[in-house]
């Protein structure tokens, strides 16, 4: 059964991109179909793929001055009718990406956000998981994504900031699955970019969020390193990249923990 998650926070700068980027590599890696889908106009997650040299099929495209977008952009999956095809990265990996342009769609009417959810709902089959990247702000693009998703993932630093975020953020998604996708449920919080020495402050916020929300914390939690940068730069999973790294054997944790709640909650 095709599995369909968003990762969102209301914070930016929480990782997002990184935990979609490793999540969606490691899956793939395992044998699962998986589906890419940048739905946030800053293109981070298609940067992370492609780098600056978008192919032909993610960007805008057109005639007589007249843009229109690639058979693999997201701008698509918000059209009545449209065209569009993943751009295959291997056998076992496909993106939809995204650019600048995508923020257009929310100057359309709101009914665009069903447009999104018939799109991605065709694409099920072809797919065990379809991963969202969602923008950190609340609206139209963001709604979209929460009202096709089976499920909520939320990465968060540790910090005053990104909890708040982490808060705001589950009652946006609880009032989008009270009006609009009762099916959605909350997979959990994973603890991102923690510090490897001990940081009291951090350590406040992490047990605030057992206290809070204990059930829906990862055990697993990704620490800092610049090997994770390093491996954005070469356009990489820190699995691919570093394969006996501390990060690889925690994202390697989180993907196995990441699967059992998925399955858990059918």
């Amino acid at each position: 059964m095709t599995n369909i998650t968003a990762i969102s926070n209301q914070k930016g700068g929480v990782g997002k991109t990184t935990v979609a980027v490793n999540l969606g590599k490691n899956l793939a890696s395992m044998g699962k179909r998986v589906l890419l889908v940048d739905n946030d106009p800053q293109g981070n997650l298609t940067m992370a793929v492609f780098g600056d040299e978008l192919p032909e099929e993610v960007l805008l495209i057109g005639d007589d001055g007249v843009a229109i977008p690639g058979l693999s952009n997201c701008m698509q999956l918000y059209s009545e009718k449209a065209s569009f095809k993943p751009y295959a990265l291997n056998e076992t990996l496909h993106i939809i990406g995204s650019t600048k342009h995508l923020s257009e769609v929310t100057t359309r009417p709101f009914e665009i956000i069903f447009e999104f959810k018939d799109n991605v709902e065709s694409l099920r089959k072809q797919y065990d998981e379809i991963i969202i990247d969602c923008l950190p702000s609340f609206g139209a693009l963001q709604t979209a994504a929460h009202m096709t998703a089976d499920h909520l993932l939320i990465p968060t630093h540790l910090d005053e900031f990104s909890v708040r975020g982490l808060e705001e953020q589950l009652k946006t998604a609880n009032n989008t699955k009270r009006r609009l996708n009762p099916k959605l449920k909350f997979l959990g919080i994973l603890a991102n970019e923690v510090s490897a020495q001990r940081v009291l402050v951090e350590e406040h916020y992490y047990n605030d969020l057992k206290a809070k929300h204990n059930s829906y914390l990862f055990d697993a939690k990704i620490t800092k390193s610049a090997k994770i940068k390093e491996s954005h730069a070469m356009r990489l999973s820190i699995l691919e990249y570093k394969k006996n790294s501390d990060q690889a054997r925690q994202f390697q944790h989180f993907t196995k923990e990441y699967l059992e709640r998925v399955s858990a909650n059918g």
